[in-house]
């Protein structure tokens, strides 16, 4: 049986998937993008964007797997537990900026998309947290 507090969590995990959204466009556009080559990279000038590739793809994958376990009907601690260390990683990889670069988000903008996507995330997964027994 979903209890209305897991409806709420599922709704609220898939707006802060959908927040995300925007930020994840930005890195898949910037892979492309020529303006964010660094020439004085030491592996290549294109070393950047193949970060931005990889940090796409690896999303793709936490969203995938944070999808699976949303459509599952029948979540246990341990489905749990990994959707909330997939949410983890990717909340902290949104907000590695400020302690890596001296900046949380490029703008103002960003900053929202970030506090939205994480809200969202992270209420999302509090709510639905299995009861005792699950």
């Amino acid at each position: 049986m979903v209890t209305m507090r897991k409806r709420i969590g599922l709704a609220t995990s898939v707006l802060g998937l959908a927040a995300a959204a925007p930020s994840v466009w930005q890195t898949v556009t910037h892979i492309r993008d020529s303006s964010y080559r660094a020439p004085e990279a030491r592996h290549g000038a294109g070393h950047v964007q193949y970060h931005m590739a990889r940090e796409a793809l690896i999303t793709l994958g936490a969203f995938g797997a944070l999808g699976i376990g949303l459509l599952t009907e029948h979540r246990d601690r341990r489905m749990w537990a990994a959707m909330v260390s997939i949410t983890g990683g990717f909340v902290a990889a949104m907000w590695s900026g400020g302690p890596t670069a001296g900046t949380w988000a490029p703008n103002r903008k960003a900053l929202t998309v970030h506090i939205a996507s994480t809200t969202g995330l992270a209420t999302g997964m509090w709510l639905l947290r299995p009861g005792r027994g699950e």
